[in-house]
């Protein structure tokens, strides 16, 4: 998920500004980024670090049952989210992730051996994955999360390396090179990092033997990387350990509390319920996934196998709860189907009346038609009811505020899930800054937890968080 990246590495950026002088090595472009996990530290990386396999290239062909394993690993972890643009070829790179010190960007990890990774030894792949050193020795920035990835068994390290070698396409292009501006372009900053940010152990033994909770718990903390977007972050950006999955903001988006907290959590939720959602993005009633957490759900955890998911969910289930003050109630339980009269007079609008329009007249005009005048959506779910739903519920405004901007669009469990943005390039419908906050205030104070306050400064500066057009 590039998005919160983008704020590691910030921190880590200033962290390292006193040792700028000690290094000239320009930055370049980083390298890949298999599974992300939420472990909370980095492994140390000052002395040479042991390999996790033979150091041998990429030569015998694996056998059919490796390259499996490889390319589930591969995609519990959602490597396919950083290394690989809108529209573009997977795992080519090219992503910009956007920093207030320039653009990390993406690279290449297909087999190429001029533009990709095709000349990494077994060996040279471990040391990125799990210690962010690049196959000439030089350090990678934590926009490539090795820091959660050193969890990882040297097994699934083994089966990845042969998947990315044998089953991956070349592809003959190399992304642009990172340019950061001073100090963020001189590499040893990330040196500072891994060393007051801690370590974390591998696992051990065959992960697909593990009992469930165990499985759950490598899930979570070393493939599908949770923590990495729901646990809050201390003054050096490393995972404050003491409140695990309790929700933290993410450059726009929220990423909330998934405790088991019945108040503030997801303490209300099934295991099935979880387990339906990582499938398919949405359960009725409860909440839908959007944003970064509908990229995972698209291309990482609608993919999991049902003991997996299960494994997953059980583990998260049973996260110790952590309250957050701001949330009263919880997120789902709030609101209810709107009775009132049609507001409608019947009297035509002209479209070249340009004034801006008031909470419910802007839902009127846009909402409604899909999630009805009363906010129950439509019979099948298809557009979801807007009373119990997390995201309306949720005292952190910020997802709603993104949905509206950004829209949705997340394929998943066969299921496909379209909601237009209504941003400054939206085809159907381009909403000003004010129009948003009115509309986000209404909806909440409506069918949620309260009118916010949510103002058009706001919005403006969560616009600003959008992706790149490439």
């Amino acid at each position: 998920m590039p998005d919160v990246k983008r704020k590691i590495l910030w921190s880590v950026l200033v962290t390292g500004t006193a040792l700028a002088s000690l290094s000239a090595t320009p930055a370049q472009a980083d390298e890949p980024s298999p599974p992300p996990a939420s472990a909370p530290a980095p492994a140390p990386t000052p002395a040479p670090v042991p390999a996790a396999a033979p150091s041998v290239p990429a030569s015998a062909d694996p056998s059919a049952a490796l390259m499996a394993r490889g390319e589930y690993i591969a995609t519990a972890g959602d490597c396919v989210a950083c290394h690989t643009t809108p529209g573009g070829r997977p795992f080519a790179g090219g992503l910009r992730i956007t920093t207030p010190m320039g653009d990390v960007v993406s690279t290449n990890i297909t087999p190429d051996p001029d533009h990709g990774i095709g000349k990494y030894t077994e060996e040279d792949f471990e040391k990125a994955v799990r210690h962010g050193v690049r196959r000439d020795g030089s350090r990678l920035y934590p926009a490539m999360p090795y820091v959660s990835y050193s969890g990882m068994t040297d097994d699934d390290v083994k089966a990845m390396y042969a998947w990315f070698m044998h089953g991956v396409k070349p592809v003959a292009v190399t992304p642009p090179v990172t340019e950061l501006n001073f100090p963020a372009n001189l590499r040893i900053t990330m040196a500072v990092w891994n060393l007051v940010a801690g370590s974390v152990t591998p696992e051990t033994g065959d992960s697909a033997t593990y009992d469930k909770m165990r499985r759950g718990k490598y899930l979570a903390n070393a493939l599908e990387h949770c923590g990495t977007c729901h646990t809050p972050r201390n003054m050096m950006l490393s995972e404050k350990e003491d409140s695990f999955l309790a929700g933290a903001p993410l450059l726009g988006w929220y990423a909330p509390n998934i405790t088991s907290s019945k108040t503030s959590g997801i303490g209300n939720w099934s295991e099935d319920n979880l387990v339906t959602y990582l499938k398919t993005g949405h359960v009725a009633g409860l909440s839908q996934a959007a944003g970064p957490m509908g990229e995972a759900v698209e291309h990482s955890t609608s993919h999991l196998t049902d003991d997996d998911l299960h494994a997953l969910a059980a583990y998260i289930l049973q996260v110790p709860a952590k309250e957050d003050e701001a949330e009263h109630g919880p997120r789902e339980g709030f609101g209810q189907a709107l009775d009132a009269p049609d507001m409608r007079s019947g009297e035509l609008t002209r479209i070249d009346k340009l004034d801006e329009m008031t909470g419910p007249h802007i839902y009127d005009a846009n909402c409604a038609a899909c999630h009805g005048g009363n906010g129950a959506g439509t019979s099948d779910h298809y557009a979801p009811s807007l009373f119990h739903n997390s995201v309306v519920g949720s005292a952190h405004p910020d997802d709603l505020i993104m949905t509206v901007l950004n829209g949705v669009d997340r394929t998943a469990g066969g299921l496909h899930a379209y909601m237009p943005g209504f941003d400054h390039d939206s085809d159907v419908q381009r909403l000003s800054n004010t129009e948003i906050a009115a509309l986000v205030n209404y909806v909440t104070a409506t069918f949620g937890s309260g009118d916010h306050g949510v103002t058009a400064d706001q919005v403006e500066k969560m616009r600003k968080q959008l992706p790149k057009t490439p």
